[in-house]
């Protein structure tokens, strides 16, 4: 009877590995995604302006300064990923979700969330490093 019921889950799980496997990717995508441009712009930007906020600026600014670019870039993402969501794709959403509907507000509201701590953990490395660097040095372009 188990190898009956595992034959018929069969195609089920591999479609849960498959979507599991690419929800992953997209995942590591986005955040390398928000690092990249972050640590790209950031010493741009720097070289550019010298310092933010001059030579008296705190250390804290800086880091709030970057997160807060960081999470701009979550809620644009959000934005169009909201607009998307009333896609003809309901009925396939519907085929592979259980006992929850694929436009609950808790889930929609728990995967913002999801979002926006994924944009600023991945913002968090590149603001530490601004943070590190010595105004004096910024000022002067080095």
């Amino acid at each position: 009877m188990e190898q009956a019921v595992s034959s018929s889950e069969a195609p089920r799980r591999f479609n849960t590995v498959l979507i599991t496997a690419f929800a992953f990717a997209a995942v590591l995508l986005a955040v390398l995604g928000i690092y990249s441009v972050i640590a790209f712009s950031w010493p741009r930007a720097r070289r550019r302006n010298g310092h933010p906020h001059g030579a008296c600026s705190q250390r804290a600014g800086i880091v709030r300064l970057i997160l807060e670019s960081g999470a701009k870039l979550a809620a644009i993402r959000l934005r169009t990923g909201t607009g998307r969501r009333h896609l003809p794709h309901r009925s396939l959403l519907r085929s592979l979700l259980f006992g929850v509907s694929p436009f609950d507000p808790l889930v929609l509201v728990l995967a913002a969330v999801g979002i926006v701590l994924l944009a600023l953990s991945a913002s968090a490395l590149p603001a530490m490093r601004a943070a590190s660097v010595d105004p004096m040095q910024a000022l002067r372009g080095q």
